[in-house]
Parts: structure tokens; C-alpha cells; sequence
């Protein structure tokens, strides 16, 4: 078994926090949110799949629709988060904020 790097970490957790965004998006249609505070309605939900989606486009076909740079992660988290993804947008901002990190110590 090999070691994983910090870009494995990274992958890793975007591809858990854009699922997570897309089934906490989905769970809000069946009345099941994962949330009881805060949630912006129906179109936060939509809103955070779309941004799910785009998040697993960067990580699987990166620089053919969305870059995949970390940048866009934090923005990308940031976004899923106010949507109403509160796990799936804290799984993608760490995601950006240790891209960033460990780009600039290379």
C-alpha cells in the first residue's frame, strides 16, 4: 500500500464534500434536511447541487469545464455553505485552504 500525498488528501475530500452537497440538496426536496436551523428554501438547495456538481467536475475533468484550483474550491465551499450544505461546503473550503497551503510550501 502505498503512501498518499497531500493531492490525494485534497481529491478526497472534494469528491466527499461535492456528494455530500449534492444528498444534502436532494434530502431537502424529501423534507429530510440535514439541517433544522438553516436552510434558504428550495432554491438554496438547488443552488448547492448545481455547485456539488461543478465541484465533482473540477475533481474528475479538471481544466475542461472548471479548473481544478484551489481558488475556486474556497469560493466553491464558500457558496455550498451559504446554500445550506453546511458538511459538504466545509469538506470543499478545507479542501481549497490546504491546496493552497501545500502549493505554497512546494
Amino acid at each position: 500500500m502505498g503512501k498518499a500525498t497531500y493531492e490525494d488528501i485534497v481529491k478526497l475530500l472534494t469528491i466527499l464534500g461535492g456528494i455530500v452537497a449534492i444528498i444534502e440538496g436532494i434530502l431537502f426536496f424529501g423534507g429530510r434536511s440535514a439541517q433544522k436551523y438553516y436552510h434558504p428554501g428550495w432554491i438554496g438547495a438547488i443552488i448547492a447541487i448545481i455547485f456539488g456538481i461543478l465541484v465533482l467536475f473540477s475533481v474528475f475533468k479538471p481544466d475542461n469545464p472548471i479548473p481544478y484550483n484551489w481558488i475556486y474550491l474556497i469560493v466553491f465551499g464558500i457558496v455550498i455553505i451559504i446554500c445550506g450544505s453546511l458538511i459538504g461546503g466545509i469538506l470543499v473550503l478545507i479542501a481549497g485552504i490546504l491546496k493552497l497551503i501545500f502549493e505554497n510550501m512546494d
